[in-house]
């Protein structure tokens, strides 16, 4: 048995009553201006005469319920705030007003914590020569008095020494202080370089140098003013003056300016001026204290690298040897 279904209609919808034609720019045409016109009044689409023929079964279908809304609340506009929140930020301004000014103390180290949380980076630390400063001075080398062979020959075969000349007083003193302040000084000069090592001790004792102190300096014959008196900065001093008739060709001997602070040795030569520093005896005197000056400062650390536990033996006993 069969049943033949009724025919559905459609389903009138009743919220379409509710819609308001918009325009594509987004506005109700109730609000621009072309409010009066309404869907009557826009032209009419022709009917084709194979619309005409369809059924209307065929041209309707059945109409599904909107899904139900929440009604519309109304909002309010952003720009106007409401009177309670009014009311809220006069009272809270009102309490700020009011409130007692606060004491703030401020710490001592200040300034190490601002450079902790500061992107600006300390001045970095002075860098120092951690070595010690061996320098020889050749002296005035016209008319045969000094030919700086002998200083030469000292300088190249010191390890780390430096050369200068009697004439470059302010080389002198920046070198040094390029070394580290507690790194041993040592100032060997001849004839005019030995006035100069003294001269240049002479200025290292004051206060704007630090009183740099002077290990060992050692004068070769030295000749020209202020050549005679050892300041109190040098601990010991080593001097060679030979015998001559004409002044400014031989040296003299050294005094302490104060024996308590500086040790001086002198020793008559009797070589030429111009050859004193070439002597093997000069030479020999002057390595010797140079070596018990500087004493483990001169010896630098070694790191040798062992891939193997076996090699520890023999890196020990190869110490042991140089010993």
């Amino acid at each position: 048995m069969t049943t033949k279904v009724a025919d559905k209609a459609p389903v009138k919808n009743s919220n379409l009553q509710n819609l308001k034609p918009f325009r594509g720019n987004g506005k109700l045409l109730s609000e621009t201006a072309n409010a009066t016109k309404t869907a009557e009044g826009l032209p009419k689409a022709e009917i084709t005469d194979q619309a005409k023929m369809l059924k209307a079964q065929e041209t309707t279908t059945p109409a599904e319920p909107a899904p139900e809304t929440a009604p519309e609340q109304p909002s309010s506009s952003p720009s106007t705030p409401s009177s309670s929140v009014m009311d809220k930020a006069a009272s809270v301004a009102k309490a700020i007003a009011k409130a007692p000014v606060m004491p703030v103390v401020v710490p001592k180290n200040t300034k190490s914590i601002e450079n902790k949380i500061s992107d600006k980076k300390p001045d970095a630390p002075p860098h120092f020569i951690k070595k010690p400063a061996v320098i020889f001075i050749e002296g005035f080398s016209a008319f045969g008095i000094s030919n700086g062979d002998g200083i030469k020959e000292m300088s190249d075969n010191f390890p780390g020494a430096k050369r200068f000349d009697w004439t470059e007083h302010d080389q002198i003193v920046g070198e040094i202080k390029k070394h580290a302040p507690d790194q041993p000084v040592v100032l060997v000069g001849h004839s005019f370089g030995g006035d100069t090592a003294i001269e240049v001790a002479n200025e290292l004792n004051s206060a704007k140098n630090g009183f740099r102190p002077i290990d060992l300096l050692v004068s070769i014959d030295a000749v020209g003013m202020n050549k005679t008196i050892i300041p109190i900065n040098v601990k010991s001093n080593l001097n060679f003056f030979g015998e001559g008739i004409l002044p400014f060709v031989h040296g003299d001997p050294t005094v302490a300016r104060n024996t308590k602070y500086t040790d001086v040795t002198n020793e008559l030569r009797s070589d030429m001026h111009s050859k004193m520093d070439d002597s093997p005896e000069v030479q020999f005197e002057i390595f010797q204290k140079i070596n018990e000056v500087l004493g483990n400062a001169g010896q630098e650390d070694i790191f040798i690298e062992i891939s193997e536990t076996s090699q520890i033996k023999d890196v020990l006993d190869a110490i042991k040897n140089s010993l």
